[in-house]
């Protein structure tokens, strides 16, 4: 069962801002997370730690993607895309 992404207002207008490859390379490594059965066993993602702590990061090149998983609604919810330098500001 493939789970469903949702991006913040934040997220979404960040993104609408990026350059269409890297726009195109997200959104490939997005549908690839939704497929797996469980996105946090995704090579490229990891929990985060300290304040961040209940969130996850997919590393897409130069770029995080910061998102948390509800479970109960099998939702991917992206709430930050932000560069490598201030993801975890």
């Amino acid at each position: 069962m493939n789970w469903t992404v949702k991006l913040s207002s934040k997220a979404e207008k960040y993104y609408l801002r990026l350059d269409t490859d890297i726009r195109g390379r997200i959104k490939r490594e997005l549908v690839t997370l939704s497929e797996h059965e469980n996105p946090l066993q995704h090579a490229q993602v990891k929990p985060l730690v300290g304040e961040l702590r209940g969130f996850c990061r997919l590393r897409v090149g130069p770029y995080r993607v910061i998102f948390s998983l509800l479970k109960d609604e099998h939702t991917i919810a992206v709430v930050n895309i932000v560069p490598r330098g201030e993801a975890y500001r």
